[in-house]
């Protein structure tokens, strides 16, 4: 309810025109009232009116002479209607100058104020959004330079909360639109105004928002309550997400706020890793330490002899008891991201591409910067998968070598396998029998050497289907198909299900 303040030396304008017109189903209220503009002066830090109904004629300060000191007050900004008789038309005319915003002629007519009142509300939401607008920006501005390590006291954001929604794979049809702008049109609407407001950072599956006091109140200021009411939503539009909440970060200061930042959700992420939570408001008290693994090191030097020797049922034992005891200890998610990156270059290590030119062999364990959230079991089953990876393309290696295809060759084809290629070009280029290097390929691998080629687009194209938020064809560009209609069908043939269906087997929760 927006406040007037009525300004006339005629106490029957005073006393009538309240009772006579409806503000307040116009959404004002007359909060006080003066009877020349000399008073008016003197309420206005009283009534701190947002529109004020000013009548020009009137003893002592007259409606001109009331602007004009207005105007260079500290309400300057206030709206005002003027209210004239006939015969002041000219008066209120020059008046006008002043940033009037209308005149209404004495006696005021309902018909006629009420469309000026519609019109000036209209205007004062605006204003209102315009300045809150003005001051979420201000605020995010300031929490930035915060992140990044500016000097500016935490206690100005203590009434504020940080919200993390985490989108968390599902099953949704792929048809409509990327998941990922479902979440922000969603958030929009649920927050009102636009989402640059309340969005602070980005990362991966994680939108991080700056909720003021304002967005909590509809819910009573209650995290919990506001949680049961936009997950409902999100799930009406088939997304499954996790949502953070963390108020104890801008009312305890323990390192730099990007430190505090980044523990307190990896903290939370850590317990959405080994279990399915909706909601988690941050508190210390709630997470313990998850230690380190007693005995990595020595997975990982048996790991390391188990791939030389080529001794599968080893290695899978060892992987078995690395991801037991991380379970066990409740290993934190950014130290198993570490152990997951050193296993790869190991493995790296051991087909001979220190300098990562293989790459293409492996799923690089990328799974926190994936568009979803993965949870443990599919982590653990990433990581199985990537060791017996490793470990087939050693022992293809091994054969292909041990039947005379050199390591250049091999190289060759895992750095080229996207571009169009064929068994007669590599055998040119490396001056050898087109017939005899396909005989090797086909001795080695069990397939012919267009087979080899397409597993290799294939396992990559796995790879951008669960790690990725890239449409088909996107894919089936960068693998080495030209036409999408095609990979599909080769991806098919291959896996027994459509890259659609793969994606939303392997994204969701099992």
């Amino acid at each position: 309810m927006y406040s007037i303040m009525l300004v006339d030396d005629e106490k029957t304008i005073r006393e009538y025109l309240p009772k006579a017109i409806p503000f307040e189903q116009n959404g004002f209220m007359v909060k006080g009232t003066a009877i020349n503009g000399e008073e008016a002066l003197e309420k206005l830090t009283v009534v701190k009116p947002d529109l004020i109904l000013l009548d020009v004629k009137m003893p002592v300060m007259d409606g001109l002479q009331f602007l004009k000191k207005l105007r260079k007050s500290d309400y300057s900004d206030t709206l005002v209607v003027m209210l004239s008789g006939y015969s002041d038309f000219e008066y209120a005319k020059e008046a006008m100058k002043y940033g009037v915003k209308d005149y209404l002629t004495k006696p005021v007519d309902e018909d006629e104020i009420i469309p000026v009142l519609q019109s000036i509300h209209s205007e004062l939401e605006d204003n209102v959004d315009r300045k809150s607008n003005d001051l979420f920006r201000k605020n995010l501005n300031m929490l930035n330079n915060l992140y990044n390590g500016a000097a500016i006291g935490r206690e100005q954001f203590n009434d504020h909360t940080l919200m993390t929604c985490v989108l968390l794979p599902c099953s949704y049809d792929p048809k409509e639109s990327n998941p990922h702008i479902i979440l922000q049109d969603c958030l929009k609407d649920f927050l009102g105004g636009e989402l640059e407001n309340y969005l602070f950072r980005t990362k991966s599956s994680q939108y991080t928002f700056l909720l003021p006091p304002k967005a909590l109140e509809p819910f009573n200021s209650n995290k919990k309550c506001f949680s049961n009411n936009l997950l409902p939503i999100l799930k009406k539009h088939n997304l499954n997400c996790s949502l953070f909440f963390d108020s104890y970060i801008f009312n305890h200061e323990e390192n730099t706020f990007r430190e505090d930042l980044s523990n307190h959700i990896y903290s939370m992420l850590t317990e959405l890793f080994y279990s399915p939570i909706e909601f988690m408001d941050y508190s210390p008290v709630n997470f313990t330490s998850s230690g380190e693994l007693c005995f990595e090191r020595k997975y990982m030097d048996e790991i390391r002899v188990n791939l030389q020797s080529l001794k599968r049922d080893g290695i899978i034992n060892i992987i078995d008891k690395l991801i037991w005891e991380t379970q066990n200890i409740h290993l934190g998610i950014h130290y198993i991201q570490e152990i997951s990156y050193r296993i790869y270059y190991l493995i790296l290590d051991e087909i001979n591409s220190a300098d990562n030119q293989n790459e293409a062999v492996l799923a690089r364990p990328e799974w926190l910067d994936s568009p979803y959230f993965i949870s443990f079991n599919k982590w653990k089953d990433m990581l199985c998968s990537m060791v017996t990876d490793g470990l087939e393309y050693i022992e293809r290696r091994c054969k292909m070598t041990n039947l005379g295809v050199s390591k250049d060759v091999i190289k060759y084809v895992h750095l080229h396998y996207m571009e169009p290629i064929n068994i007669k070009k590599v055998a040119d280029k490396f001056f050898v029998n087109a017939a005899y290097l396909g005989r090797a390929f086909q001795k080695a691998t069990g397939v012919n050497f267009n087979q080899y080629v397409n597993q290799l687009r294939i396992a990559e194209a796995k790879r951008l289907l669960m790690q990725t938020d890239k449409l088909i064809y996107e894919i089936a560009n960068e693998v080495g198909y030209s036409e999408s209609c095609y990979f599909i069908t080769k991806f098919t043939q291959e896996v027994g299900q459509s890259p659609n269906e793969y994606r939303n087997h392997n994204v969701s929760e099992k």
